[in-house]
């Protein structure tokens, strides 16, 4: 017999150290997009006989139209923390936690973490009420570096095509250095994202959003943008995410200057950056995923796999459906709204993070 529970506690536990996306500074972060965060603990024992594992998993709802809502899940929970197969559990999860929800609730989506590196092979996730998507929310591919040995032992493991590049910035006398507050650089940097935005085809987002995220104080993730200068021309910056343990790569943007993108020294400083503060993974979030889907991001591979490292994947996005109907509804103007941006923009990237494509 299965024994499991669901009970709400606070976002104060919340354990981001592996996960800077099931985190406090998370779940204050989306409030600026209409999000509203709640924390549950799941317990869960495949039956009464074995002991039961548990972890805090950071729930997200959103009001869609009227008195409907939908729940998300950014990457959890972690199938990997229990003795039992995904879909029973995510399934157990979402039945227990519908009475802790706001009221008007149709689906819960999830977005699962990373899987195995260096494997294709993702979890697979079927069953009474599951609904794979489409389109998944976050990248379904993504290319990490093992920081633990240190810099020194991170940078001899680049490929040639980052240490050409690395080479032909830092000859250009390129400056990095970490944004410190100032209302005006970050206006500059700001105006080159919009312009990467434009040129690669994916969504800006608003500088209040990007700012909130910036001058969030909580202590479980530290946000980080680092900016590239020529003399006195903004070329790019970089916007990471750390945790205790991983840093995540969230936001890029970049300009090309005589031939010279700072988008490689961007990375090679940020990486840098995160060994010093003793991170065990450098994420860069976000490639195509396996057998053909997310083909959209194809082109980000080669600049993110020149760094070295492996990749991981994850199960596409996927809901547990309350009601039918109302998620029937989303489900087909979501679809509608992903058609119409590729017919807009055909050869360009329609991911929601906005990072660039460097050759």
């Amino acid at each position: 017999m299965v024994v499991s529970s669901v009970e709400r506690v606070g976002l104060d536990q919340l354990d981001a150290s592996l996960n800077p996306f099931q985190s406090q500074f998370w779940a204050k972060a989306k409030r600026a997009s209409g999000w509203i965060a709640f924390a549950f603990r799941f317990s869960h024992a495949p039956s009464e006989a074995v002991e039961s594992s548990s972890t805090v998993i950071l729930v997200l709802v959103r009001r869609m139209i009227f008195s409907t809502k939908l729940a998300y899940v950014p990457f959890g929970p972690d199938t990997s923390a229990y003795r039992s197969d995904a879909s029973s559990l995510v399934r157990e999860f979402s039945r227990l936690v519908r009475p802790l929800l706001p009221k008007g609730t149709a689906f819960i989506r999830f977005d699962l973490p990373w899987g195995a590196r260096d494997s294709e092979e993702v979890l697979s996730v079927e069953g009474k009420g599951l609904r794979v998507c489409r389109e998944s929310v976050q990248p379904e591919g993504t290319a990490r570096i093992d920081l633990s040995e240190g810099y020194d032992a991170v940078r001899l493991r680049y490929r040639e095509r980052a240490r050409r590049n690395i080479r032909k910035t830092g000859a250009k006398s390129i400056r990095i250095e970490r944004w410190l507050g100032d209302e005006q650089t970050f206006n500059t940097w700001y105006n080159v994202y919009l312009e990467t935005a434009k040129r690669d085809g994916f969504t800006a987002r608003s500088s209040s959003y990007i700012k909130n995220i910036l001058t969030l104080d909580i202590p479980d993730v530290r946000p980080f943008l680092y900016v590239a200068t020529l003399g006195q021309t903004m070329l790019g910056g970089a916007i990471v995410l750390e945790s205790q343990k991983v840093a995540v790569y969230l936001y890029g943007a970049s300009l090309r200057v005589d031939g010279t993108s700072p988008s490689y020294l961007l990375q090679d400083h940020a990486i840098a950056q995160a060994c010093e503060r003793g991170c065990l993974i450098y994420d860069f979030y976000g490639i195509s995923g396996p057998r053909q889907r997310g083909s959209h991001l194809e082109g980000l591979r080669l600049f993110k796999r020149a760094f070295g490292g492996y990749v991981c994947y994850r199960a596409p996005t996927f809901d547990y459906v309350y009601k039918r109907l109302p998620r029937f509804l989303y489900a087909w103007v979501e679809q509608v709204r992903y058609k119409n941006h590729r017919r807009r923009h055909p050869k360009r990237m329609s991911q929601q993070f906005s990072v660039s494509t460097e050759e």
